[in-house]
């Protein structure tokens, strides 16, 4: 096997690599946006657990939540090659909804146990 030979192995291998990558990328991508899925329907459940004071005040948060998710998720399925970069603004933009809704059901929690 002479060196452009060679090269031209190493350059195909690096291709498969690069294609490998970018799947598990993609792969990552979609466990986070499900994980988060899950964290959300699990806070959706105890926003209903509430009393409906609390739905009023806490249902406007929710849906900015589930619609920042969706909005993420169809951004995934455009391309999986800007998987890293939207995952992590989706990481961002779900992380600042979830705490914004989960301190407001602990502050309708207290209000509603006072």
């Amino acid at each position: 096997m002479d060196t452009n030979e060679r090269i031209t192995a190493l350059e195909g291998k690096i291709k498969t690599l690069q294609t490998k990558q970018a799947a598990l990328n993609k792969q990552l991508a979609d466990a986070q946006v499900e994980q988060w899925k899950a964290r959300i329907d699990d806070l959706e459940v105890q926003i209903h657990l509430g009393a409906m004071e609390a739905n009023s005040k806490l249902a406007p948060l929710m849906d900015q939540l589930r619609n920042t998710w969706i909005d993420a998720r169809s951004q995934f399925e455009d391309t999986a090659d800007t998987a890293t970069s939207v995952a992590e603004t989706l990481r961002t933009g779900v992380e600042n909804a979830y705490g914004e809704l989960r301190k407001a059901v602990l502050e309708t929690r207290s209000t509603i146990s006072a």
